[in-house]
């Protein structure tokens, strides 16, 4: 028997596995699978227990949450396992609640999904976060010759 296989029939009763199971990546069709290169994106944290840490987005869908199957974890009981994602999908950048216990605001109110622009403000649990966009003037493709 694989090591895979007896984790996969150990019934001593132990949840891991199957907190694990829960915590997977939520997948969502519409995103792209990476940020174009002429965006800088990043999220700061402006509250909480890691406030002013900064976290660089490249990925076309990143998730933030409490749980090990989050892009970005935040060790914050308000927070849910997987809380809610920033998407881009063409053109923009959307945040989503991913059915979280405490709700995600934007601006003091509740938002299930909302397009996000530069500056942005918004709180997930009782964590303050600022989305940050820079466009890139004029990048560019090297080309080798």
């Amino acid at each position: 028997m694989t090591a895979e296989n007896a984790w996969n029939n150990d019934t001593s009763g132990d949840n891991t596995q199957a907190e694990q199971d829960e915590t997977v990546r939520l997948d969502s069709g519409d995103a792209e699978a990476e940020i174009p290169g002429k965006f800088a994106v990043s999220i700061i944290l402006r509250s909480g227990p890691k406030k002013g840490a900064e976290y660089t987005l490249n990925r076309g869908r990143t998730v933030i949450g409490r749980g090990t199957g989050a892009d970005i974890i935040l060790e914050d009981r308000s927070v849910s396992r997987m809380h809610a994602s920033i998407e881009y999908i063409k053109p923009k950048f959307m945040l989503k609640d991913l059915g979280s216990m405490n709700g995600t605001r934007m601006e003091g109110k509740s938002v299930k999904e909302t397009e996000l622009t530069r500056g942005d403000k918004f709180q997930i649990g009782d964590i303050v976060i600022e989305f940050v966009l820079m466009e890139k003037p004029g990048e560019s493709v090297y080309v080798i010759e």
